[in-house]
């Protein structure tokens, strides 16, 4: 080996270890760079990191702050529930004192107007009680004098004592509505007749009992006057329109009355009959129907003419047969269960089941009939029935 190439081979050694040397410079270069990039790389990852915490604290602390918004949000709303409830609350307790006041307003009137109303009923009390006092005496005064005025019709009355003398089996049923009445009875025997009527005239009360004693004057008269029934009956028509100067004219009276008059032969039986609206019912001895013989279906006086004929009948009765005459009030009477009219088919009927019995039984009987059938109900008309048995 020469010189050069033992020169030559240490600097291939130099160069080589130059190199080699180089290369791990740039190794660790590389190394250090890596690292410095890893360093960076961690760096930027705990950046990263801690960005994301910082992220993750402000979510956390917005939310917190949205749960605050929130519970404020509803606080706010349960405070605005609050608020209107007591809002409310005042409300309602404003209305119920309004309604208290108004209560109180309105007790305080009723106070008010009850203390009035006690003063007023005090002062109509006492006036009523004065006012009583005077028509209790009025009344006492009127019904002394219409009692008065009853003894005085009482005793125009033929007596009950001499028909019943003249007629062994009769009997009449005399029951006034008020006091005195607007029904009469007449009775009249001469040497050959006997003359038996049920009037009704016009009103009850007072104003009947008026255009009674009327109505039995001119009945006298006429029977004074003339022989049979019919023309009786047409006398008594005239004379109570001339009596009550009733006439064609409006302002006339109309009144007048029904009437049922028989005229009694007691020797042969025989019995005459008329009626101006009331009839004549016949039982025979035994018999279980009533004959009827009917009325002339005009009234005594008011729009009757002058000249009006009234039918008469005759008929003969043998020993047990009875006849019957009256006035429209027993079968008027309202009562019994159903509050309903007697009727005249009823009233029948009860004269039919009767016939056993002697007229005076027979005429308490029609008089217990008609009070039980009446019960509590007023009198509706004066009732007059006459029954007479040959």
């Amino acid at each position: 080996m020469n010189w050069f190439e033992k020169i030559k081979k240490p600097n291939e050694l130099n160069v080589a270890n130059y190199a080699l040397v180089f290369q791990i410079r740039e190794r660790e270069k590389r190394a250090a760079e890596l690292l410095i990039a890893n360093k960076e790389l961690l760096f930027q990852n705990e950046e990263k990191e801690k960005r994301a915490k910082e992220l993750i604290i402000a979510n956390i602390e917005l939310k917190f702050q949205n749960l605050e918004k929130e519970k404020r949000a509803s606080e706010l709303i349960i405070a605005n529930k609050e608020l209107d409830f007591q809002n409310k609350e005042k409300e309602k307790r404003a209305a119920e004192l309004i309604i208290a006041n108004r209560e109180l307003i309105f007790q305080n009137k009723e106070k008010g107007k009850r203390a009035t109303e006690l003063i007023i009923a005090t002062i109509l009390k006492e006036e009523a009680e004065k006012s009583k006092l005077i028509i209790e005496e009025k009344n006492k005064s009127i019904t002394d004098s219409i009692k008065y005025a009853k003894r005085i019709q009482l005793a125009k009355l033929p007596k009950k004592v001499d028909i019943y003398s003249a007629l062994k089996e009769s009997f009449i049923l005399f029951k006034p509505k008020d006091i005195v009445s607007g029904d009469f009875y007449f009775f009249h025997k001469n040497e050959k007749s006997i003359f038996i009527v049920a009037a009704d005239c016009t009103g009850h009360g007072v104003p009947g009992a008026f255009m009674s004693m009327i109505c039995s004057e001119k009945l006298g008269d006429a029977v004074a006057q003339c022989s049979g029934t019919s023309e009786i009956l047409k006398h008594l028509n005239v004379g109570i329109k001339n009596t009550l100067h009733q006439t064609e004219n409006s302002d006339s009276t109309r009144d007048g009355m029904d009437i049922a008059i028989c005229q009694i032969d007691i020797e042969s039986r025989v019995v005459r009959y008329s009626g101006a609206n009331r009839p004549l019912w016949i039982i025979r001895k035994d018999d279980l129907v009533i004959e009827e013989i009917k009325a002339t279906k005009k009234a005594i006086g008011g729009f009757t003419d002058d000249n009006q004929y009234f039918d008469s009948h005759e008929f003969k009765l043998n020993e047990g047969d009875s006849f019957y005459i009256s006035t429209d009030g027993y079968a008027d009477q309202f009562g019994g269960n159903s509050g309903k009219k007697l009727m005249t088919k009823l009233f029948k009927k009860i004269l039919l089941d009767i016939q056993h019995k002697p007229m005076c039984e027979q005429e308490k009987h029609l008089n217990e009939f008609i009070e039980d059938w009446k019960g509590g109900m007023e009198q509706v008309d004066d009732i007059l029935v006459i029954g007479v048995r040959l």
